[in-house]
């Protein structure tokens, strides 16, 4: 009995930390919300003042971009749901991503269409999480997920001091940034997550370090790409970075912005969780 007992114990899940547990409740009482009240005045009640936007290749507050969008059709709903993120050591700040249909009973006869959202959330001042950053990508079918929510699956988590000695987030996505203009492949390797995802327009998300280094060895070369804007939680295990890039496309050039989720090892390195494009 007690070795039955042992091995129960061994496999069950580790408890979640309350500060992601309290982000996913927020997550999916925004989706409920947004079904009740249509999904723009949604945005509007769980977007930070301070959230940016990226709308008609310019970047903004996302609310007063949201704000000057048309009410959406009474039929269409938005229907998400977290499957996947983390959340730093310090609480502050983490990162939701999972599946979304788009369904309007006038359109297609009802047929949803699918993509991948991806939310940044910040603790405000009041404790409640906010959205500072909301993108998503569009894709050829329903995305899939394991049951349930799954953490980030990262064993060896950064847990030391976050100070002037340690290399800023800023630096890490520079210096991708640099690279990207020589050659993807090589640029990515060594700053992948083995759990990484990488979100492009249009294409069913690459999950796992291996999977994408293949994937963008069939992709365009970058041209430009940019920081724009780094955080890090006060932890300093956790952060996001976006800014823009330009790349060859097939005949055209695409440009837009990218934004990026990174998570830090125990030797203080900073590695990609989520890559994700916006093209405008």
């Amino acid at each position: 009995m007690l070795a039955a007992t042992s091995i129960i114990s061994a496999q069950s899940p580790e408890p979640l930390p309350q500060a992601l547990t309290q982000m996913i409740e927020a997550e999916r009482a925004f989706a409920a919300r947004a079904l009740v009240i249509g999904w723009k005045q949604a945005f509007l009640e769980y977007f930070a003042p301070e959230a940016i936007g990226f709308a008609q290749g310019q970047v903004g507050l996302a609310r007063d971009q949201i704000a000057k969008n048309p009410d959406p059709p009474p039929d269409l709903q938005l229907i998400w749901e977290p499957r996947f993120g983390d959340v730093a050591g310090s609480g502050d700040l983490g990162f939701l991503t999972g599946p979304v249909r788009n369904v309007r009973k006038s359109r297609d006869g009802g047929k949803p269409r699918y993509s991948n959202y991806t939310t940044v959330w910040k603790r405000q001042r009041d404790g409640s999480f906010k959205v500072v950053m909301d993108v998503g990508i569009d894709t050829p079918g329903a995305v899939p997920f394991p049951q349930g929510f799954t953490r980030v699956p990262q064993k060896n988590r950064f847990t030391g001091d976050y100070d002037e000695t340690t290399p800023p987030l800023g630096t890490a996505d520079g210096l991708l940034n640099a690279e990207l203009r020589r050659d993807p492949v090589r640029a990515y390797r060594p700053n992948l997550a083995t759990f990484a995802r990488l979100h492009r327009q249009n294409v069913m998300p690459v999950v796992g370090e291996k999977s994408i280094l293949q994937w963008l060895g069939s992709q365009p070369a970058f041209m430009a790409a940019d920081t724009r804007f780094t955080e890090a939680a006060r932890s300093g295990d956790l952060g996001y970075s976006w800014g823009t890039y330009a790349r060859k496309g097939r005949g055209a050039t695409e440009s837009g912005f990218y934004v990026r989720i990174w998570v830090r090892e125990r030797d203080g390195q900073w590695k990609l969780a989520m890559d994700i494009l916006q093209p405008q």
